[in-house]
C-alpha cells in the first residue's frame, strides 16, 4: 500500500523530491495537529474534575466508579497520542534515502503508524468522556442535595 502510494506521489510530482516530501509532511502536520485537539478535549475532562470531581463523586459509587474509569481511558489514550503520534520523528534525518521512492514510502509508512495510532487515542478519548459523561449523568439524576465536604 505506500509502495503503490509512494508510486503515485512520484509519478505526480514528476519525481520532484522536495514537492513529494513536501506533500508528506504536510500530511504528518495534518495528524499532529489533530492530535493535540483530541488532547485538549481531554484536558477538559481534567480541569471538570478539578472543579466538580467531588461533587460527581460525593452522589453514589456507581458515579465514583465511572469518573475514575473515564479519566484512566482518556489518560491512557492520552498517552497512546504522546507516545506513538506525537513524538518528535526528524523526516530527513530518519527517513531520507538516496532515492525518492523508498524514502517516499518510508516517511508513508510512519504517517500509516501515526494515523492508525491517532485513530485508536481519538476512540479511546471518545470512550473515556463517555463513561465519564454516565458519571455528570448519575450526578444529575440524583438531584438530592450532597453533603460533600468543601476544603
Amino acid at each position: 500500500m505506500a509502495e503503490a502510494e509512494a508510486t503515485s506521489i512520484g509519478r505526480f510530482f514528476a519525481e520532484d523530491g522536495p514537492a513529494a516530501l513536501a506533500l508528506v509532511e504536510r500530511q504528518l502536520n495534518a495528524i499532529h495537529m489533530r492530535a493535540q485537539v483530541v488532547i485538549g478535549f481531554a484536558a477538559v475532562a481534567v480541569t471538570t474534575t478539578g472543579f466538580s470531581g467531588r461533587l460527581i463523586a460525593g452522589t453514589n459509587v456507581w458515579a465514583q466508579a465511572s469518573i475514575i474509569a473515564g479519566l484512566v481511558i482518556i489518560l491512557s489514550a492520552c498517552l497512546v497520542i504522546f507516545l506513538r503520534v506525537l513524538s518528535v520523528d526528524w523526516v530527513i534525518s530518519r527517513h531520507l534515502q538516496p532515492q525518492l521512492q523508498p524514502t517516499l514510502v518510508r516517511i508513508i509508512e510512519s504517517r500509516n503508524r501515526k494515523t492508525r495510532a491517532y485513530r485508536l487515542g481519538s476512540a479511546g478519548v471518545f470512550i473515556g468522556l463517555s463513561v465519564y459523561a454516565v458519571a455528570i449523568a448519575i450526578m444529575l439524576l440524583n438531584p438530592e442535595p450532597l453533603s460533600v465536604p468543601v476544603r
